[in-house]
């Protein structure tokens, strides 16, 4: 099916540290990956599978000709959108809901994230050509090795645990080949991204963009499994806004 693909537009109706999307939004999408991989990058055998890590994603194909469009701002970095700086993690939804009201923005839905993320050709990964996975573009699919290292010992913010995990953060947009293609960094891997769930189930919480760690990391898939007041050492978020008249 044909595309109505739009470049990104300019950043004149956006604050200067948030990228302006314009185009039209797939709402039904078939994505096929061709083969997934281990953690080493080695394909695995049998047919690939979205749900996990994918080695390699044919194109995008739009299943319906009900294009959404849609024109935002958002974050170019995960909060607090400091270049340089490593992102805030233990976040709850709440907590970037506020925290971007806070800066006169708000959250972006879980649609919004996803167009960003995949750009104006709709590209499975928010990152190199689009189609195969990347662990030097961005941070995930982490080896940790000299370090021992258990994710449920990570209770609190600050615990032992908790802190060594912040440890493998990377400071925002400093995986320069981490971008998609309208220019919004870091959406996939080092932290989770919160969102408004639009199907409203289970919860009005969703998350994007997968974590350090070897899950699917792409733009489309959504974690909605947990609730608005969860927080963990993966968990932040990224703001949206109204362009500006």
């Amino acid at each position: 099916m044909a595309q109505n693909l739009q470049l990104p537009a300019s950043n004149s109706v956006c604050p200067s540290d948030m990228v302006e999307i314009e185009g039209n939004f797939c709402p039904l999408v078939r994505e096929t990956c061709i083969y997934n991989v281990d953690i080493h990058g080695n394909h695995l055998p049998g047919p690939g599978s979205t749900m996990i890590s994918c080695g390699e994603f044919k194109p995008t194909i739009c299943l319906t000709t009900n294009l959404i469009h849609k024109h935002f701002c958002i974050d170019k970095y995960e909060f607090p959108n400091k270049e340089g700086q490593v992102p805030q993690d233990w976040m709850t939804w709440y907590d970037a809901k506020n925290s971007c009201e806070a800066e006169g923005k708000r959250m972006c839905t879980d649609s919004e994230w996803t167009m960003a993320a995949e750009g104006p050709n709709m590209h499975p990964l928010p990152y190199g050509d689009g189609f195969h996975r990347d662990s030097t573009a961005c941070n995930f699919d982490r080896i940790v090795t000299g370090m021992k290292l258990d994710v449920f010992q990570s209770k609190k913010p600050n615990d032992e645990t908790s802190q060594k995990l912040r440890s493998l953060l990377i400071p925002s947009g400093s995986m320069s080949r981490c971008v998609s293609d309208y220019g919004v960094y870091d959406m996939s891997g080092n932290l989770d991204e919160w969102t408004i769930n639009e199907s409203g189930q289970p919860y009005q919480s969703a998350l994007k963009g997968g974590h350090i760690w070897h899950v699917r990391n792409a733009a489309r898939p959504s974690t909605t499994a947990h609730g608005p007041t969860f927080a963990w050492y993966e968990t932040s978020g990224r703001c949206c806004a109204n362009p500006r008249n």
